[in-house]
């Protein structure tokens, strides 16, 4: 799921590899989500294609922020980026993988599980001395085969009537999660489970403490896994520290806060002061 720097510049100018920057950031105040293309032009890692998280992989038709693009405009996409069918994709973002996550979440969506997330992302690229560049790379264009597996991404209805013993976990941070959340949800905010010096995943023993904080106990995990953030981005970092400690098979609800939080019928938890 995660590969390291090392590896990755050990992978500079393999043609089967293709390497994605897709930072961006999140505001507190509208418009909320962020793109840092700008970032992107000025210096990424050599060969690193750019995508817009806002933009290129969502649903701009939906009525609901940042849900995931139909099928024809993510093939598209993928398509002219150069990723088809036997590409491997390391993405990459500076904002605690969450970004990463999210890409390599919509690519598993479409069925490519060939897709990993650069460990430490930019930050601790740079920080190691390893190469950067302003130069725009050009790929000819790849075939890209959707196929797509519903059960990764889960409805509003599928989380509302979960069975009793499915886990759901909160992505979001605390303050953020006491303001407003799913009943039954169990707040793991992503930040505990990245070490925030260098960017990357924390050791297997550090991440089942985290876990276990939140009151989850990572070694009697139930069979039946669902994750939540506010647009479905964060909780990809849990996700992928699930899929560190032997569990691939945690579902995420695209819609997420964005989506419940909006919706008079689905019932809402609140934290007292």
């Amino acid at each position: 799921m995660i590969v390291s720097t090392d590896w990755l510049f050990s992978q500079l100018g393999n043609a089967e590899v293709r390497i994605v920057d897709i930072r961006g950031r999140v505001e507190l105040s509208e418009p909320r989500y962020h793109a840092e293309k700008d970032a992107y032009l000025k210096e990424h890692i050599p060969g690193a294609v750019f995508v817009d998280w806002t933009k290129d992989i969502v649903d701009l038709n939906d009525p609901v922020p940042i849900n995931i693009a139909p099928s024809k405009k993510f093939k598209s996409l993928m398509e002219s980026l150069g990723i088809g069918d036997d590409s491997l994709v390391v993405a990459y973002d500076d904002h605690n993988t969450m970004f990463a996550g999210r890409l390599a979440w919509a690519l598993r969506y479409y069925g490519h599980e060939n897709v990993k997330i650069l460990d430490g992302g930019l930050k601790l690229w740079k920080s190691e001395g390893k190469p950067v560049v302003s130069e725009i790379p050009s790929y000819p264009k790849a075939n890209f085969t959707p196929n797509i597996r519903t059960q990764l991404r889960l409805t509003a209805d599928e989380v509302q009537f979960r069975s009793s013993d499915t886990l759901l976990i909160d992505a979001r941070r605390p303050e953020v999660y006491a303001n407003g959340f799913i009943p039954g949800a169990v707040n793991l905010p992503h930040p505990t489970l990245i070490d925030p010096e260098t960017g990357k995943f924390h050791p297997i023993d550090q991440l089942k403490k985290a876990f276990l904080e939140a009151g989850i106990d990572s070694e009697k995990l139930p069979e039946k896994i669902m994750l939540y953030c506010n647009g479905g981005a964060s909780a990809t970092v849990p996700m992928t520290a699930l899929a560190l400690l032997g569990r691939k098979d945690a579902n995420l609800y695209d819609g997420s806060w964005n989506e419940w939080g909006k919706d008079p019928s689905r019932p809402k938890g609140k934290r007292e002061p």
